[in-house]
């Protein structure tokens, strides 16, 4: 049955393809949420939202990277396939 109205849990979109850059969205989210609250000074409010997706995506990024490497480099020394 096709409706007007959109329904997200049961239509969902397509964008299974896609799905790690939703990180960038939920991380400026995440860091607009959490500046507002803590910022003192707005008037340096959007400086530090940036700096902090900066400093979300950079450690997820160098922890995708070291999670790489142990698995394709440490992991078969420690347990080598037959």
């Amino acid at each position: 049955m096709n409706t007007l109205a959109y329904t997200p849990f049961i239509d969902a979109l397509a964008i299974h393809a896609y799905w790690y850059l939703l990180i960038i969205p939920m991380s400026i989210f995440l860091a607009i949420g959490y500046k507002s609250v803590r910022c003192m000074d707005m008037s340096k409010f959007l400086r530090e939202v940036i700096i902090f997706v900066i400093q979300i995506l950079g450690g997820l990024m160098l922890m995708a990277i070291a999670f790489t490497i142990i698995i394709v480099l440490v992991l078969p020394m420690l347990a080598p396939m037959p």
